[in-house]
């Protein structure tokens, strides 16, 4: 008996089987040092395991649990000090998200009319936001999940490898500049709310209010069939919670096991049709790379006009990369890290509420 044939009528075992190729693949990646490994390597292990055996499964309310999970995790990200600090930052805000909604809008356009993808894969491969994130946008857009988790990976490993080369050699010959005000330093204060009277202050509970919470949204989100729906209102669900209490808590742990079951459900959707299609990826990939760059230097520019961020902050601000980490490297290179991590969270929050109704709408106009 195959094993495909064996699965089918042992689908509880098979879902067994998947989750620990996933598992093994994340740790296995974990150990070659791949970045994001244990996405990519339960992605790639699920998928090798889906192409020779056409077994791999998950159970059909994966991707909801999944995406809810994550936009817990998005919206802790939000705290009340960077709602106060926002405000001293709205130019350079406004700027930052207008520009990467035109940057959608127009190079997905030329991803689907030059390099022919469809619509919905064209757009998503340009969204800015996180590789696991926007791949499971995919499932809710009926795009490609496979060649948008494979280009978003490439444009996450290509910020990291190139951008701080990039911006270094920029400080190197213009300088920060003056950076503009400074953001304030003083705490904000933090009073008990109803919220908090009425939950306990006990780890557990807040975990469990917590992702009852996001679920909710979720929930609510998929119900009113909004664009990525259950990960966009999940997100402002919690961040609701985390604005109006301090009850609000999921820890960051638990972001690994989310990423291998989303690198799990998208690696199940790859097939050997996928996989030959890969290499014709590759072109359109670099096109897309160089205009990041470009619109960088752009938005950068517009930014700096604000005399509120310096153009290197600015540059780090608008890297499409991961916000503590590219606050992080900015810090080695002379960069406002505060300003520039706000920056790239209020960059990923509108990826998450604004960007999917720009991609409907876009889909709409070009199908």
């Amino acid at each position: 008996m195959s094993i495909n044939n064996f699965v089918t009528q042992n689908p509880l075992l098979g879902i067994v089987l998947t989750v620990l190729v996933a598992i093994a693949g994340a740790f296995i990646a974990k150990k070659l040092h791949i970045p994001i490994p244990f996405m990519l390597g339960a992605m790639i292990g699920v998928a090798a395991y889906n192409i020779f055996t056409g077994s791999a499964m998950l159970p059909a309310k994966t991707k909801f649990f999944t995406q809810s999970v994550s936009g817990v995790l998005i919206g802790l990200s939000l705290t009340r000090k960077d709602v106060r600090n926002l405000k001293e930052l709205i130019g350079p805000a406004l700027i930052l998200v207008v520009c990467f909604l035109f940057f959608t809008a127009s190079v997905g356009l030329l991803m689907n009319k030059v390099f022919g993808f469809d619509p919905a894969t064209s757009f998503l491969i340009c969204v800015p936001g996180g590789v696991v994130d926007i791949s499971l946008m995919a499932y809710d857009l009926n795009a490609n999940p496979a060649i948008v988790s494979f280009v978003q990976s490439f444009r996450l490993f290509f910020v990291y490898l190139i951008f701080p080369v990039l911006i270094t050699w920029v400080s190197k010959k213009t300088g920060t500049g003056d950076g503009g005000d400074p953001l304030s330093e003083t705490d904000v204060e933090v009073k008990e709310t109803f919220i908090d009277r009425i939950i306990p202050d006990n780890r557990v509970v807040k975990h469990i209010v917590t992702l009852a919470c996001g679920l909710i949204g979720a929930w609510i989100g998929t119900t009113l069939g909004l664009p990525a729906g259950a990960l966009s209102c999940s997100m402002v669900a919690v961040i609701l919670l985390n604005m109006n209490s301090q009850r609000a808590m999921f820890d960051r742990k638990y972001k690994k096991a989310v990423q291998v079951i989303a690198g799990g459900l998208i690696g199940s959707s790859i097939t050997m049709e996928t996989v030959v299609r890969l290499p014709s990826v590759f072109l359109p990939t670099v096109v897309l790379m160089i205009c990041y760059v470009a619109f960088n230097f752009l938005i950068s520019f517009l930014m700096r006009l604000t005399k509120r961020i310096d153009f290197v902050s600015a540059m780090f601000a608008s890297s499409p990369g991961g916000a503590s980490d590219m606050a992080l490297i900015a810090s080695d290179l002379g960069g406002q890290s505060p300003k520039i991590a706000i920056l790239q969270i209020v960059r990923l929050i509108s990826v998450y509420t604004i960007f999917p109704f720009l991609v409907k709408f876009m889909i709409g106009l070009v199908s």
